[in-house]
């Protein structure tokens, strides 16, 4: 029998008697316009980045953004290595070697308040379907700074990726996106930017896939500028090819409350399935509330413009991610999933495809409560409050770690088991295509994976072992490799 808090099993069983309801779609906002005035180049001077002559640690960072790396500093500068074409260096450049060492984005300071620079204080990233790395079209950094404001480089305006005009700032340094308001949260799926403000307000931007994941309206639709799609919003999450959004405490009576999603529901249970969790196979366009997943939101969710998992979060959701099998609800330690197990997408053993496209909770080894949650492209990894991590999924393409082994493996886990050896103090998790990275109690930086497109290497030389150029061969796969920074 697996342990839950009574919160969670009270609420599991009220979610089985609202699950026949049926609500109506929110209608779509109109997009709303503002400028900034910001002009200034990108700030990448090599004595605004200490970790080049001290140590400091590198947190973990989770993009759809397939082999090019990146973490954050102490000091708010941003590292990025691996793939560096299409600009996404952010230091004017529209390509860096991926043997060169990894290069820092510091954001421009014209208009900063503050002391020093602008810090980045989180950073969001897209590739088509968290598979193509390569092409300009679609791939794209974000960086949202400590006063509110969202970044956008590494890209094109094809499909309005950037957000942003390409002047007076050129798409391959950091240009502000215009979004009215302060940001506090920014995220993405694998080819849509999502920015939340202080004031709840939700806006979107991006390549809608012909899947709705703008939530624009259409499946197609996609503004060149943010479009305010939900305004009272409390926090958000993403998946592979949606948006979730949880907009005041769930009340059946109200159709404006709850968790609202948008995007694609994969029929049944193939690919991520469903993000509504409740197997209705049909993509929505604009916010549709979930019958499911809004008895999980049923208190504290009543404030607006709160960073989802944070302090300030009293909602029992703490995240909501997916990947390309699958999703992921973190709710108060328990790990509610749901998509295709036939691809082990679930963590669980495949039964039938609705009951894989049903969320249940599940269980980590010792019932560890689970803490943070980092999806790569096909398997799925999770940080335990134990600091331990587990991971499930399908490896074929992604060459994961081994569990006791730590070295690239074709084993697929069908159900969570602890990688050993990692130990058992990572602070924090980080994702992109199919690698993975851990951030250390004692700082070290670890990674591992880096399969390109399904081809299984390291070609664009995303997992490294020292800040130099890389020593290991580029086509080799590989296994749990720590990162040796300046002043180790």
């Amino acid at each position: 029998m697996k342990k839950r808090t009574h919160r969670v099993a009270r609420v599991a069983a009220l979610a089985v008697t609202l699950v026949a309801l049926a609500f109506a779609p929110l209608a779509a906002v109109p997009s709303t316009t503002a400028a900034y005035t910001d002009t200034a180049a990108a700030e990448t001077s090599p004595t605004q980045t200490p970790l080049l002559t001290q140590t400091t640690r590198m947190t973990p960072t989770s993009t759809y953004l397939e082999n090019t790396a990146t973490a954050l500093q102490d000091d708010g500068t941003l590292w990025v290595w691996g793939f560096r074409g299409n600009g996404l260096a952010g230091n004017g450049t529209l390509t860096v070697p991926s043997t060169a060492p990894p290069s820092p984005v510091v954001l421009p300071n014209d208009g900063y308040a503050g002391r020093d620079h602008r810090y980045i204080v989180k950073v969001a990233g897209t590739s088509l379907d968290n598979y193509y790395p390569t092409d300009i079209n679609y791939t794209g950094l974000a960086a949202l700074s400590d006063d509110g404001r969202v970044y956008t480089w590494g890209g094109s305006s094809t499909n309005n990726i950037m957000g942003r005009p390409s002047t007076p700032i050129p798409y391959t340094q950091p240009g502000p996106v215009a979004i009215p308001g302060t940001v506090v949260d920014l995220r993405s799926t694998s080819s849509v930017f999502l920015a939340l403000t202080s004031t709840g307000d939700l806006y979107t931007w991006g390549y809608a896939e012909g899947r709705g994941i703008t939530g624009q309206g259409t499946a197609t639709a996609s503004s060149p500028a943010p479009s305010l799609i939900l305004s009272g919003v409390h926090s958000i999450g993403a998946g592979m090819w949606n948006g979730w959004a949880i907009r005041g405490n769930f009340d059946a009576r109200d159709p404006n409350t709850g968790v609202f999603w948008w995007g694609w529901a994969n029929a049944g249970s193939a690919y991520a399935s469903d993000p509504s969790g409740d197997s209705l196979g049909v993509s929505r366009y604009t916010p549709f509330r979930s019958n499911f997943l809004s008895v999980y939101a049923q208190t504290g969710c009543d404030s607006v413009g709160v960073v989802m998992g944070s302090a300030a979060d009293q909602c029992l959701i703490r995240s909501m991610t997916g990947h390309y099998y699958g999703n992921q609800v973190n709710v108060q330690g328990q790990l509610l999933t749901w998509g295709d197990a036939t691809n082990y997408g679930t963590g669980r053993a495949y039964v039938s495809g609705p009951v894989s496209a049903t969320p249940i909770i599940l269980a980590m080894p010792n019932d560890d409560p689970v803490t943070a949650v980092a999806p790569t492209q096909d398997y799925v990894q999770v940080l335990g409050a134990s600091g331990q991590v587990y991971i499930y999924g399908r490896y074929s393409f992604g060459r994961g770690p081994d569990p006791t082994l730590g070295t690239p493996s074709l084993t697929n886990l069908v159900t969570p088991a602890q990688l050993l050896p990692l130990g058992s103090a990572v602070t924090a998790l980080g994702g992109f295509g199919y690698s993975g990275t851990a951030l250390n109690a004692d700082g070290s930086f670890v990674s591992w994976g880096g399969g390109t497109a399904g081809g299984n290497n390291n070609t664009y030389s995303s997992i490294i072992n020292s800040w130099g150029a890389n020593s290991t061969p580029t086509t080799a796969v590989q296994g749990l490799t720590t990162m040796i920074t300046p002043g180790s």
